[in-house]
C-alpha cells in the first residue's frame, strides 16, 4: 500500500565544461522504497532550465521538462538514456536503499554522488555542478503547482492548454516497463551497445524487424556491460572490443526517430535509440570477423611457409653430408 507521504525529489544538473544541463524531478516512496514516478530532460542551453527548486513542485519540474520536449529542445539521445538509467536504478533495492536513507539523514553531497554515477554511465566521467531540493508532502498533493510556476511558465494560454491536453500522462511509472522496455525480462541484464554499420548490403535501421540477426559491438563503461565484456572475453590485446552477433527483439519506429531491443546470448539484452534512418545495419551471416580471421589465416599461412623453408633446409644440409661422407669413403678405400 502506497504511503499517505512521500518525497518530492528535485535537481540540477550544470556541466559547463561539456554544455549538458539536467533537469529532475521524482515522487520518491520512502515506505515501498521506489521512485514512483518522475521526469527527466537534458538540454545543451542552461538558461532552459533556469529555475528556482525552492518552492518549486514535482508538477513543475513536470511542466517544464514537458514544454522543453514540446519545443524540441531537449537533447533526445541523452534525454532518453538519462531515462533509461533512472528507471533502472528506481528499480534496484540497492539504489533506493542508499537514495531513502540519505534523503532521511540530509546527507546531501551523498545524495549527489549517487545522481552523479548514474549521469556518469550515460555522460562520461564528469563533475557537473548538482543542485538538490527535496521535501516530504502529502500523497494528494504531488500534482499540485507551486508558487514557482509564473516563473517559467512562457506559453501563450492557447499553446499552454493544447500542451496540457496532449501531454497529459508525462509521468513515467517505475515499477511497470512500457513500450518495447516491456520485451525486456526485469531480471536480465542490460548492455549498451552500438550497431556495427554497412552502407552497401545492411538493413536500414527502420526495417529491422523481431528474429533478424545483426552485428553489435558493446560499449560504455558501466559495470554491468564492462562485466558482460570481460565474461565473454571480448577485449583484444589491443584495448579494442570484438563485434558480436545479436537477436532482434523488438522495434519502434516513431518516424525518424527508432528503438531497437536485441537479446545477445542468455538473458543478456540491451536497448539503443537512433534518429535516423538512413543508416544500415550488418546483417549477421554466420561469418568470423574478417580482421580476426584474415589475421589468423595471414598467420598461419607465414607459419607453414617457414615451417617449410626449414625443412627444405635441414634435408638439403643432410644430403651434402650424406655425399660427403661417401665421397670420403671411396677415397680411404682407393687409398688402401
Amino acid at each position: 500500500m502506497p504511503s499517505e507521504q512521500v518525497y518530492s525529489l528535485l535537481f540540477q544538473s550544470r556541466d559547463s565544461t561539456s554544455s549538458l544541463y539536467i533537469l529532475f524531478g521524482g515522487i520518491v516512496d520512502p515506505v515501498s522504497s521506489r521512485i514512483d514516478r518522475f521526469e527527466v530532460v537534458a538540454v545543451g542551453n542552461s538558461e532552459l532550465i533556469n529555475i528556482p527548486l525552492s518552492g518549486t513542485t514535482f508538477k513543475d519540474i513536470t511542466n517544464v521538462c514537458q514544454k522543453i520536449k514540446y519545443e524540441g529542445k531537449q537533447l533526445k539521445n541523452l534525454t532518453n538514456k538519462l531515462q533509461e538509467l533512472f528507471q533502472n536504478s528506481g528499480r534496484s533495492d540497492d539504489f533506493m536503499e542508499q537514495l531513502i536513507h540519505y534523503i532521511n539523514k540530509r546527507e546531501d553531497d551523498k545524495i549527489k554522488y549517487l545522481i552523479n554515477q548514474i549521469q556518469n554511465q550515460a555522460m562520461g566521467n564528469s563533475k557537473p555542478d548538482i543542485s538538490l531540493w527535496y521535501s516530504l508532502i502529502d500523497r494528494d498533493k504531488i500534482d499540485e503547482a507551486g508558487s514557482g510556476k509564473s516563473s517559467f511558465e512562457t506559453l501563450d494560454s492557447e499553446e499552454a492548454q493544447e500542451e496540457s491536453s496532449q501531454e497529459e500522462a508525462p509521468t513515467i511509472p517505475i515499477g511497470v516497463p512500457t513500450g518495447i522496455d516491456a520485451t525486456i525480462p526485469p531480471t536480465a541484464s542490460r548492455v549498451q551497445f552500438k550497431f556495427i554499420l554497412s552502407p552497401v548490403s545492411g538493413i536500414p535501421v527502420n526495417q529491422l524487424k523481431p528474429g533478424d540477426q545483426i552485428v553489435v559491438q558493446l560499449t560504455g563503461s558501466d559495470p554491468t556491460t564492462m562485466g558482460i565484456i570481460d565474461s565473454m572475453k571480448l577485449k583484444t590485446e589491443d584495448g579494442s572490443i570484438k563485434p558480436i552477433p545479436a537477436t532482434v527483439v523488438a522495434t519502434e519506429n516513431k518516424g525518424v526517430e527508432n528503438e531497437t531491443v536485441v537479446k545477445i546470448g542468455n538473458d543478456v539484452f540491451g536497448k539503443i535509440y537512433e534518429e535516423e534512418n538512413s543508416i544500415k545495419v550488418r546483417l549477421y551471416t554466420g561469418e568470423k570477423p574478417v580482421s580476426k580471421s584474415g589475421g589468423s589465416n595471414v598467420s598461419a599461412t607465414s607459419n607453414a611457409s617457414l615451417e617449410a623453408g626449414e625443412s627444405s633446409l635441414l634435408l638439403t644440409v643432410l644430403i651434402a653430408l650424406g655425399v660427403v661422407g661417401i665421397g670420403m669413403i671411396a677415397i680411404f678405400v682407393f687409398l688402401l
